[in-house]
Order: C-alpha cells, then structure tokens, then sequence
C-alpha cells in the first residue's frame, strides 16, 4: 500500500518530470504507451503482474538499442518468450501443488469413509464407529478440498485438464523446449540484424583506379 510519504515523494518527482514538451514527441510517448500496453494485454495473465512485464520490456529495450520497426518486433518477441518461459515455471510449480492438495484430499476421504460401517454384512444401513474422529476427518477434509481448488494452483489445474492421459509433465516439457528454440532464434536473428548494421559500408572503389589511371 502507498504510504502518504511516498504520494508527495511521487508528486514531488512528478513536478521535475514534465516529458516531451513538442507535439511530435508528445505523440510518440502516447503510441509507446498503446503499443507496450498492447502487448500487456497479449501476454498477462488475469493474477499476472502487468508492472512487472512492463520492467521487463523496458529493460529489454534498453539493453538492445532498437533501431527501426523490425528490431522492435524482435525484442517484443523475444520479451513475450521470455515471460512465457518464466510463467511456466510458475506452471510447474502449481501443478504439483495441486496434485499434492489432491493427494492429500483422498486420503483424508478415505480415513472419512473408514469410519463408516455397515449394521450387519448385508446391511444398507450403517452407523459411525468414532464419532470425534470421523467428525474431525471431516472437518479436514473439506478445508483440504478448499486448499486443492484455491486460486494459487489454477494455472496447474488449467495445463491439467488440457493434457490429455496424465501428459501434463511431458506435454510441460515439449512445451518448454519449443520456447526456448523460439527465444534462442529470435534473440540469433536480433543480434545477426544489429551485428550487420554496425559494420562499416565496405569503400566505394574508384574505377579508373582498377584500370590503372584515366581511360581516353
């Protein structure tokens, strides 16, 4: 929460920072601005943190010292892999946690159901052999199951249900994989662009000079 110390440390800085002042570069920040929060809405997730995405693009940016329309799409590129990547560690994590929580959720239902026993061997009606521990199982239970559905595991429970016969993991690391080839190319054709425009033109070569002086 912003304390009312860093609200006038914020306006105080505000006043030193007055931005373009011409019409041209006022009407550059503003495209800036549409374009990186175009690119938010891309790529972060609803619980994502679109502050930090934005660091991380403007951090990108300024590492590369961008020249024309095609090097930025690469490091926008290059930025959306490289926030993929990190959330699918996020992913990874999420998902055991969810199969942990979910573990946890049948074996507290099986200790309830132990509990459980039938009248007679042919009998439909049953009765609780420990109240106070079928009654505490329970109780555990169902904030075991409230743990398991939380919202900090959805990005698990989502790779989850799309995978398809328990292929959550190996379809993670498929999914990875192709990433990183996706990052490691952009980032090679960046540098390949970059490294060819700061060489030097090669010398414009005089030709009377290849012939060995004036021709008549």
């Amino acid at each position: 929460m912003t304390t009312e110390r860093q609200k006038a440390a914020n306006q105080a800085n505000a006043l030193h920072s007055t931005g373009p002042k011409t019409q041209s570069g006022k009407a550059v920040v503003r495209l800036n601005a549409l374009r990186h929060g175009v690119l938010a809405r891309d790529v972060v997730l609803p619980g994502e943190d679109a502050t930090v995405f934005q660091d991380l693009l403007n951090q990108v940016h300024a590492e590369f010292s961008l020249v024309g329309p095609i090097e930025e799409l690469l490091v926008d590129r290059l930025v959306k892999l490289m926030w993929r990547l990190c959330r699918l560690g996020r992913v990874e994590t999420a998902l055991f946690d969810w199969r942990v929580r979910d573990l946890k959720v049948r074996q507290l239902a099986a200790e309830v159901s132990s509990y459980v026993a039938p009248v007679f061997s042919d009998s439909p009606d049953t009765y609780i052999t420990d109240q106070t521990a079928q009654t505490e199982a329970q109780e555990a239970l169902v904030r075991a199951r409230q743990e398991r559905d939380g919202d900090d595991v959805f990005l698990g429970r989502a790779l989850d249900a799309d995978a398809k016969e328990a292929d959550a993991l190996s379809k993670l690391s498929r999914y990875e994989k192709s990433l990183e080839r996706s990052l490691f190319r952009t980032l090679e054709e960046l540098r390949r662009l970059q490294d060819r425009r700061s060489r030097p033109a090669p010398p414009i070569l005089d030709a009377t000079a290849l012939v060995g002086g004036d021709t008549e």
